[in-house]
């Protein structure tokens, strides 16, 4: 089973894989992580991005083929970077599922102003620009508020899961 967790900067999505690996028994693929390991001061530029995502999908492939359930955690913010999940999801004959977290802006900003987190560099100017950019989806997509309980999203996203 192929997961992707895609939102814009600060919406919670590692907190989501995280927490949905765990019931699961899934590996999390991060492009923040992935962006941290190839980058000693990442740009995130277009070229940047193509990098990160290409080995994101390259480890999310051998992973699948290998038989293990995989989360990938990024904004998927194009259309094209979707229709490459599907690709892989349909290259190992694995189920896709898109879950899309969303949070108030006001709680977002203050998310991303007070994140201590090691792996992402995202601050609200990047979220500004991802938001502009951000393409509609095309594709069935699970939508959480991540500003509600975790345990609760994770449940919703595992019954939506289970019934597809």
């Amino acid at each position: 089973m192929l997961i992707v967790i895609t939102g814009l900067p600060g919406s919670g999505k590692t907190t989501i894989a995280d927490a949905l690996s765990k019931e699961i028994d899934a590996v999390v693929l991060s492009t923040d992580k992935i962006r941290k390991s190839m980058f000693k001061n990442p740009i995130y530029n277009e070229e940047d991005k193509r990098i990160i995502y290409n080995e994101l999908f390259s480890q999310g492939k051998n992973l699948l083929s290998a038989g293990r359930s995989v989360i990938l955690d990024g904004t998927f913010y194009t259309r094209a970077l979707r229709e490459r999940a599907k690709e892989i999801a349909n290259a190992t004959n694995e189920k896709i599922f898109f879950v899309y977290c969303e949070t108030p802006e006001s709680i977002l900003k203050e998310r991303i102003t007070k994140r201590k987190d090691k792996y992402s560099d995202a601050d609200f100017s990047v979220y500004l620009k991802i938001k502009e950019i951000f393409e509609d989806f095309e594709e069935e997509v699970i939508s959480i508020d991540t500003s509600k309980n975790l345990n609760k999203n994770v449940r919703v996203i595992l019954k939506k899961i289970q019934s597809i």
